[in-house]
C-alpha cells in the first residue's frame, strides 16, 4: 500500500525551510526546520482554506513507492520501488516543491537510503511494506526496518512533529507501518519502539506529537493510511476495493487523533496527507478511487497513492542495414527507451490560502524536463466533493 511523502517550496523573500516526512522543499537555501518527539521539541461549496504560512508554498507528494513514498516515480506495473534518485531529483528540482512522503518497497533499504540522500527538505513516514517481513526488532543485529529508520533519522515523522519556522508550518506524523483497518499492524514493532499497544494509545501518541507546535503555525498531518470516516464505497478515498461489499479501511486512531487535536488545540489542520490506497482499483477495469475529500470544517484529505507513478517512454529506432528509401530493402524498427514520465501530487498555498491541488506528470528525457499533464483536483473557489 502507499507510504506518503510530501515536499514543500516557498517563494517568499525569506529563506526556505527543509521539511521532512516526505514532504520536500525546493530549493532549500537553509535548513531551518526542527523536529520533535511526542514529548519535546527538537528538530462543499466555495472552499477557502487558511494557512498561516509564507506567501507562496508548494508541497510535492509522492505516494507508494511501495512505498508510501509520496515521491515521484512510476512504472507500467503495480510495483512499489518506483524511485530513481537521479530522475526524481531532476523532476523535483523542476517542480520546486518544499516536501514529500512515502511506502518505499518491501523493506528496500537501498531505495530508502537513496531517498534520504535527496538534497531537498522532506518528511517521510514508513508504511506496511517497509516492515513486510520483520515482525519484531532483532536483538542480535540490525534488521532492515532498523536500517531504514537510521537512514531517515529525524526525517521519519512517525509519532513525531517536524517544524518549518520559515513556512509557519508543522508536520505531525501518524502511525508508521499502518496496514489500514481496525487492527494494529506489527504490534511488536510499535510496542518496543514507540510504546504503542492499541488504537487508543496510538491516537494519544499522535496527539502528543502536536504538543509544543509553535505559535502561528498550521499543522499538516502525514500518515501512511487515511482516517476512518471518509466513506465505505469501493471507490471512496479509503474504501475497500478488494471485497464485494466494500467497507471503510481507514485508520480509526488517526480519525480519533484528528478529532481530539481539533478540540484541544488552537492550530488549524488544513491538510491531511496519506497514501496506501491505490488510485487504480483492484478490479483493474478502469475504475478509479476518489483521491480528495473536503471535510465539513474545510480540512482537506488528500491521497497521494498514484500507482504506478512512473511510465517509460520509447522511440522507434531503425535497425539493420536496410533503408526505407531503397525499394525492396527490409526495414526493421525496434523500440528503444528514451525517458520516463513521473507522477506527483502538488499542493500550492498562496498568501496563506490553500489555492490548488493537482496530479502532475513530468517527463524526463535526458536533460529535457517538462510538464506533460496536469489534472486539477482542487482549486480555490471551485465546488469540491465534501463530507
Amino acid at each position: 500500500m502507499l507510504r506518503p511523502w510530501v515536499g514543500v517550496h516557498s517563494s517568499s523573500s525569506s529563506t526556505t525551510t527543509n521539511p521532512c516526512c516526505f514532504i520536500t522543499t525546493f530549493p532549500s537555501s537553509s535548513s531551518s526546520s526542527s523536529s520533535s518527539s511526542s514529548s519535546s521539541s527538537s528538530s462543499a461549496s466555495q472552499i477557502r482554506v487558511s494557512m498561516a504560512a509564507a506567501s507562496s508554498i508548494r508541497i510535492g507528494i509522492v505516494g507508494d513507492v511501495e512505498f508510501q513514498l509520496i515521491i515521484f516515480s512510476t512504472e507500467f506495473s503495480r510495483k512499489h520501488d518506483d524511485w530513481d534518485l537521479q530522475e526524481d531529483t531532476k523532476a523535483l528540482q523542476f517542480l520546486q516543491p518544499d516536501k514529500e512522503c512515502g511506502d518505499f518497497g518491501n523493506e528496500n533499504v537501498e531505495l530508502v537510503k537513496s531517498v534520504s540522500e535527496l538534497k531537498l527538505p522532506k518528511a517521510v513516514i514508513l508504511g506496511n511494506h517497509d516492515c513486510w517481513t520483520t515482525q519484531q526488532f532483532s536483538q542480535k543485529k540490525k534488521d532492515r526496518v532498523q536500517l531504514q529508520l537510521e537512514c531517515l533519522g529525524e526525517e521519519h515523522v512517525g509519532y513525531r512533529r517536524l517544524d518549518f519556522p520559515n513556512l509557519k508550518l508543522s508536520v505531525v506524523g501518524g502511525r508508521p507501518f499502518s496496514h489500514g483497518g481496525n487492527r494494529i499492524f506489527r504490534e511488536k514493532l510499535l510496542s518496543s519502539r514507540y510504546g504503542v499497544q492499541d488504537m487508543n494509545g496510538s491516537a494519544k501518541k499522535i496527539c502528543k506529537a502536536s504538543v509544543g507546535t509553535p505559535e502561528g503555525h498550521s499543522i499538516v498531518l502525514l500518515a501512511h493510511n487515511g482516517p476512518t470516516g471518509l466513506g465505505s464505497e469501493k471507490n471512496d478515498i479509503c474504501g475497500r476495493d478488494w471485497v464485494h461489499q466494500g467497507g471503510d479501511h481507514g485508520d480509526p486512531d488517526l480519525e480519533q487523533a484528528i478529532s481530539n487535536m481539533k478540540e484541544t488545540t488552537k492550530f488549524p489542520i488544513p491538510l491531511v496527507v496519506f497514501g496506501h490506497m491505490h488510485k487504480e482499483l483492484a478490479s483493474r477495469n478502469g475504475r478509479l478511487r476518489k483521491m480528495i475529500v473536503v471535510g465539513a470544517d474545510n480540512t482537506i484529505y488528500l491521497n497521494g497513492a498514484i500507482v504506478p507513478r512512473v511510465k517509460k517512454l520509447f522511440h522507434e529506432q531503425q535497425t539493420g542495414t536496410g533503408s526505407s528509401s531503397t525499394e525492396g530493402a527490409p526495414v526493421s524498427l525496434a523500440l528503444e527507451p528514451s525517458g520516463t514520465v513521473r507522477g506527483f501530487t502538488l499542493v500550492e498555498i498562496n498568501d496563506g490560502k490553500l489555492d490548488k491541488i493537482a496530479e502532475t506528470w513530468v517527463s524526463i528525457i535526458g536533460d529535457e524536463i517538462k510538464i506533460e499533464e496536469e489534472l486539477i483536483l482542487f482549486q480555490s473557489g471551485m465546488r469540491a466533493s465534501s463530507l
